[in-house]
């Protein structure tokens, strides 16, 4: 292997999986070296990311047993034997008898932050891939179970991952975002940032991170009879909220994915919801550039609660049911031809999921 040039052998292993990448650590010591250096995983993640690969992709399902990997490419060709994997707990959370069920509270570059229930401050970042893991400090804020926002970003400035956290308080029926907090990695530490202007109320709280910003669904007042459905962002490098973007159409019920380097938003439609869509953007603004890629009759779908993970694949569209205990559904729309997959959950029907890229990122 000597004999071949380092940047073909660099090519060549950057377009490999992480399960195979961490097994070729052994082969020799300058090939250990090679796939544990910072700017190799930087580029294995670049590849990861290009374009449309999405054989990289995976669907991290917070079920019992605690966590199962689902490979939904492997699914959409045909290969059910290998498109779920169990995991074991993150070391970071094994002997802690309080870790009693996980949720998930963002993901970024493979990495999953993952909290015990509801209580959002036992913090655990984990790196699914590679199985590295480890616990944070608490926030100093007091964070009511009943009302958070979280999300999990990366900084591309100082390098330097980040995650965020706030209260929101019921004032008039509403949630509003109050003081919220920055944790960096880097530093080990969390500190208060400014928070959001009055006027916007929330409807998911987990972010979603897609061009150096973390997004939430939410809602605009606008004094008429019905508020602005909005996407509101906060640029993580700035650490400050952005101004919000409607959505393309008034969705009756919505979801926001990232699909390769596009935003995606799924959901029903007003007025009737007979149909189903995905539309999705490579640019983000005040004017959105969105284009309309699926639209489905409602009643191709086997769906009896709205999903609450989603994501394009190669041939259509992966659901999570949440409300139907251990059901991923994938739908081809130019077949027609819809695949069911289970996966174990021993507890509480109702579970968390995200999906995750694979990665190297250390935590280190």
């Amino acid at each position: 292997m000597s004999k071949f040039p380092r940047d073909i052998i660099v090519d060549i292993l950057t377009c490999l999986p992480v399960r195979s990448l961490i097994r070729f650590k052994c082969v020799c010591k300058p090939w250990k070296s090679l796939i544990s250096d910072p700017q190799f995983v930087k580029l294995h993640l670049k590849r990861a990311n290009e374009g449309n690969n999405i054989n990289r992709r995976r669907l991290l399902v917070a079920a019992e047993p605690l966590y199962s990997c689902v490979d939904f490419e492997a699914a959409s060709d045909g290969d059910g034997v290998n498109a779920v994997m169990e995991l074991p707990y993150p070391s970071a959370a094994r002997g802690a008898e309080s870790f009693s069920s996980a949720s998930i509270r963002g993901s970024c570059d493979g990495l999953v932050w993952i909290s015990n229930g509801d209580d959002v401050h036992d913090i655990i970042l984990w790196n699914p891939s590679t199985r590295e893991s480890k616990k944070l400090l608490k926030p100093s804020s007091s964070v009511q179970k009943a009302g958070f926002l979280t999300g999990l970003g990366y900084d591309s400035t100082i390098d330097d991952y980040k995650l965020v956290i706030a209260c929101l308080t019921t004032a008039n029926g509403s949630n509003q975002i109050m003081a919220p907090e920055v944790f960096s990695l880097k530093t080990n530490s969390w500190r208060r940032i400014q928070g959001i202007r009055s006027g916007i109320t929330l409807e998911g709280y987990a972010g979603v991170f897609w061009n150096g910003a973390l997004h939430w669904l939410g809602k605009q007042e606008t004094g008429a009879d019905h508020d602005l459905d909005v996407i509101f962002s906060l640029n993580v490098a700035q650490e400050k909220f952005m101004g919000c973007v409607p959505l393309p159409k008034h969705f009756c019920t919505a979801v926001l994915s990232i699909s390769g380097n596009c935003l995606c938003i799924f959901g029903k439609l007003h007025p009737d919801e007979s149909y189903f869509e995905a539309w999705v953007t490579s640019e983000y603004g005040v004017k959105t550039a969105w284009r309309r890629r699926y639209s489905i009759l409602f009643d191709r779908l086997y769906m009896d609660y709205f999903s609450a993970e989603m994501c394009l694949t190669k041939k259509g569209v992966l659901m999570d049911h949440h409300g139907c205990p251990g059901t991923l559904q994938l739908y081809d729309p130019v077949e027609d031809v819809t695949k069911l997959l289970r996966v174990k959950n021993n507890r509480d029907p109702m579970y968390d999921s995200v999906v995750h890229t694979e990665s190297l990122v250390s935590l280190r």
